[in-house]
């Protein structure tokens, strides 16, 4: 009998989340949770602005026609490749970074904009069945323009896209060994000269390349004000100075204001964005399974990676906590594709090719 309720109540909540809007309940509550943390700052109404805009995209992306989002994603990518030059050129820099373009007031990030643009137009080649080399190709390539930046954190989250839909595409074993080999002996060269040869790493990335690594040793022995008075704050339960407390170490600010029912909120929210996702996803080859696994994936990355980095288990490398997070850029791209996602998920079958 308790075996049979138990299943009764998993399919009761399997056919809640089939509704296709059920996603925006668990959003929305974040983003209420989001703006009672930033009341009476400074940060809360643009972020009430945010939510608001990115709500409108999400709903008009779920109505859009995707064929021609399909048929001109590759003017998208484009724009958004075009985008990350500007800024290497002409983007004021900001805590060692340029990664932001100001108009006016407004403020664009365009690696975040990249993540949407590079998610449709891989999923694009795919359907055109384009060689695996030439997806590469497409994924350095504003891979390299983020890491200039430097923007680590957007770098990870377009390799994440690329596995994302690697595990559709008949690949041989051999391209794949071949693929991680090139990987390693890459980074094995790079670690190389980190010790032997750093003059030549400084001639090829520039002195920025030392700020990242600062940030890896500052975290392995815990002498980051960051990572040392986030896990204060928590723990103590007693908020203390946190540079970017609104932005990337949010969940470490939340914990420490409030009591534990907000912590269970947010991980019931994130349970319920997970189960949705994973209730949509098989191994049907369609435009559907490829935009759920790539949210999927990106957000199970940024909401693990983020929290653990709060705990100083994992260097900071500029990860916001999806729909808590302050800002502007991510939130829009985010919900433009969740949008796409649940466009698609009213037409399941729709196929790549």
């Amino acid at each position: 009998m308790y075996k049979y309720h138990k299943f009764a109540k998993y399919n009761n909540m399997k056919t809640i989340c089939k509704n296709n809007y059920f996603i925006l309940i668990p959003i929305i509550i974040l983003n209420i949770i989001s703006l009672l943390y930033l009341f009476k700052t400074p940060y809360f109404t643009k972020q009430f602005i945010y939510i608001i805009l990115s709500l409108i995209f999400l709903l008009i992306a779920s109505k859009i026609n995707y064929k021609f989002i399909h048929k001109y994603s590759k003017y998208f990518y484009l724009i958004s490749i075009i985008l990350l030059i500007i800024v290497l050129l002409v983007g004021k820099e900001i805590k060692g970074s340029k990664a932001w373009l100001h108009l006016y007031k407004l403020s664009i990030q365009p690696s975040e904009i990249t993540k949407l643009t590079l998610s449709i137009y891989l999923i694009y080649l795919v359907s055109k069945h384009k060689s695996l080399l030439y997806i590469i190709l497409m994924t350095v390539l504003p891979s390299i323009l983020t890491f200039l930046e430097p923007d680590t954190g957007a770098v990870i989250i377009y390799l994440i896209i690329f596995l994302s839909i690697l595990s559709y595409l008949k690949i041989n074993k051999k391209v794949i060994l071949t693929l991680i080999s090139i990987f390693i002996i890459f980074f094995s060269i790079h670690l190389s000269l980190y010790f032997v040869n750093k003059d030549l790493l400084i001639n090829i990335y520039g002195p920025k390349i030392f700020y990242r690594l600062d940030r890896l040793v500052s975290f392995q022995n815990l002498d980051n004000i960051q990572n040392t008075n986030s896990l204060i704050s928590i723990g103590a339960h007693k908020l203390l100075y946190i540079p970017e407390n609104h932005n990337d170490f949010i969940f470490a600010s939340l914990i420490s204001k409030y009591n534990i029912l907000i912590f269970i909120t947010i991980l019931l929210s994130y349970l319920l964005i997970f189960f949705y996702y994973l209730n949509r996803i098989n191994k049907k080859n369609n435009v559907s399974n490829l935009i759920n696994s790539i949210i999927l994936n990106t957000l199970l990355f940024q909401v693990f990676y983020n929290i653990l980095m709060n705990l100083s288990l994992l260097p900071i490398i500029g990860i916001p906590l999806p729909f808590l997070s302050y800002g502007g850029s991510y939130l829009l791209t985010l919900y433009i594709l969740i949008g796409l996602s649940i466009n698609l998920n009213i037409n399941p079958n729709k196929r790549m090719d």
